[in-house]
């Protein structure tokens, strides 16, 4: 039983930390999203560029995914403006889905 608990506030602590997908295919983004709520996560996805005000509509960051063949310059300027500390960068050379998935495996087990 207290195993049981222990899990269900791991999963609850999980779920109010997000990952942020800078860049990839906005036709993607429920893909994406589903990876991410397999390892008990948020997603934030930003294609084209960040609204006002994300940085404080995010939450607890656990991990920033940057997708580098598919990110404007621009997009990856405003997210370096973010100042996020403490959270890991991931810079992925694919948008795939498969990607996503193997760098959250690495960083949140």
């Amino acid at each position: 039983m207290k195993a049981e608990k222990r899990s269900q506030a791991v999963d609850r602590r999980r779920a109010e930390h997000t990952v942020l997908v800078i860049g990839g295919s906005g036709g993607m983004t429920s893909r994406y999203r589903d990876v991410v709520e397999q390892h008990g996560l948020s997603m934030r996805h930003y294609e084209n560029r960040l609204p006002p005000g994300a940085r404080h509509s995010v939450g607890k960051i656990a991990l920033i995914v940057i997708m580098v063949t598919m990110v404007s310059h621009a997009l990856r300027d405003q997210m370096q403006r973010l100042g996020v500390e403490g959270a890991p960068v991931v810079y992925l050379r694919s948008a795939s889905v498969s990607a996503l998935r193997a760098a959250l495996e690495q960083q949140v087990g």
